[in-house]
């Protein structure tokens, strides 16, 4: 039976551990999107354990098993990295019976939103009337005609990448018919790499990236791995578990994205060495932000927090580096030394090493200025903004009652927070290549930022109580119930 259908299912089948000579178990395979694939033995007694002696003596419910194999109603099944009875991934339709064997080269992925993303039509649509000799209408002809596009192969860092496009129809010709486009992204690799290698190095930075670059969370929805199998690339689908984010079933325009494909000016090639180098040098940087982007859910207090733990890391990776010491700062502190008792000297100069870094309220003030024009679409006063964040910070990280007065309140802590999210995808894009002045036009075509920044109860914005318009949309938002006229 085919499995390609079936996103969540529910079977039986026999199951054991590869290189232990003991029986197999029945067992019940679960897979959900939304859980880590799961497998019950049916029999209650586990599989055998393996103590040092090698003799296999006890069972176990608790031990990590790297590999699972098993045969199922719907075919033969891997599980990678089982214990406690759930799994990292699944692979169906194999049986890799080592952990050697479950080394892959090449992965294939489906990403939400890539084909909006990608921008390019496949579907052309051709309405002809037909008339008799008379005249008079026989019937109407509607055809829809498919384009395939040429593949397009790149590389970055030591991957290759190969995009493709595909189409799938669903329905009859007595019923409706569904067509939607396909975008395939194959990468390869010349040293194999295990499955959680292949996730935590490649496949989720580039779910980050493509959440980044459509302003909103997106997901694998489909996942394979090929192996050689009588000298020819056999497809096997592979199964894990999913983040718990809200997704928007509708196509994406230009509009709802912060950059598209067509926006790019060094290509796709030049997009993943970036992005890659981002990942490189800022993990924590693009995790923060991705933490906050994708988790709707996540207290607004959590997500002001994570955007400011952002701002300092950017801060100090890309500016404090550049940055010297105020003019006077070490002939002073020199000299402070030197006037300590000789007791205290070591703690002072602990305490003074660091006393010339650049507080937060400077660091943001920096990017602020770094990220002009771009800047101006969200914020009027930059001190002030700057000064808004920064006793928030200490308030919110110290939880002193005294400091409560100073820190903004509701509703302002959502416009700080989306505030800074955005300053925060600004340089994001300004390390993908992209230039200030460009950031400003990206963010001016949004409609969310543009519907945030005009919002009448932003007090952040520099565009309260005027009506304007939308560089995309032909909506203008009105800000004020007074206007001048």
């Amino acid at each position: 039976m085919s499995l390609i259908e079936y996103e969540e299912f529910d079977v039986v089948g026999k199951w054991w551990v590869p290189g232990r000579n003991q029986p197999s178990h029945p067992g019940r395979l679960v897979v959900s999107q939304n859980d880590d694939p799961a497998l019950e033995l049916l029999d209650d007694l586990g599989f055998l354990t393996k103590p040092a002696d090698g003799t296999y003596t006890d069972r176990s419910f608790h031990e990590f098993f790297p590999i699972v194999c098993g045969l199922t109603q719907l075919g033969p099944a891997t599980l990678i990295n089982y214990q406690q009875g759930q799994a990292d991934f699944l692979v169906f339709d194999i049986l890799l019976e080592a952990e050697e064997d479950a080394l892959f080269n090449k992965i294939r992925l489906e990403i939400k939103h890539l084909p909006e993303w990608i921008g390019q039509p496949i579907l052309h649509r051709t309405l002809t009337f037909w008339k008799d000799g008379e005249g008079e209408p026989i019937g109407n002809e509607l055809v829809y005609k498919y384009r395939t596009l040429p593949d397009e192969n790149f590389q970055s860092v030591d991957l290759d990448f190969k995009l493709f496009f595909g189409l799938s129809a669903n329905g009859s010709e007595y019923s409706s018919v569904t067509l939607t486009p396909k975008v395939y992204l194959d990468v390869s690799s010349d040293a194999p790499r295990t499955l959680q290698d292949w996730w935590l190095e490649v496949i989720r930075p580039l779910r980050d990236l493509f959440s980044l670059a459509v302003d909103q969370p997106t997901e694998v929805v489909r996942f394979s791995v090929f192996i050689k199998k009588d000298e020819r690339d056999k497809e096997c689908r592979v199964y894990f578990k999913r983040r718990k984010v809200k997704l928007t079933n509708k196509d994406l325009a230009t509009h709802d994205m912060l950059f598209s494909r067509r926006d790019l000016l060094n290509g796709l090639g030049g997009l993943m060495d970036s992005w890659f180098g981002i990942i490189k040098d800022l993990p924590m940087f693009a995790n923060l932000y991705s933490s906050v982007t994708r988790d709707e859910d996540q207290y607004l207090e959590q997500k002001f927090l994570s955007l400011a733990q952002a701002i300092e890391v950017y801060h100090r990776y890309r500016f404090e580096r550049k940055i010297a010491p105020p003019p006077g700062w070490t002939e002073r502190s020199e000299r402070i030394v030197k006037v300590a008792l000789d007791s205290d000297k070591s703690w002072l100069k602990k305490r003074l090493k660091w006393s010339s870094e650049p507080r937060l309220r400077d660091q943001l003030l920096h990017i602020l200025k770094a990220l002009r024009p771009a800047t101006n679409l969200l914020v009027v006063d930059i001190n002030g903004f700057s000064e808004k964040v920064k006793k928030t910070r200490h308030y919110y990280t110290h939880w002193d009652s005294r400091r409560e007065k100073d820190a903004v309140t509701y509703p302002e802590i959502y416009f700080v927070t989306n505030t800074l999210r955005y300053l925060v995808a600004g340089c994001l894009l300004l390390e993908l290549g992209f230039d200030p002045y460009r950031i400003s036009e990206l963010f001016k075509r949004n409609h969310r930022i543009h519907n945030f920044i005009h919002n009448a109860d932003n007090p952040i914005s520099n565009h309260q109580g005027k009506t304007t318009k939308s560089t995309f949309y032909s909506i203008q938002v009105q800000n004020s119930a007074k206007t001048n006229n």
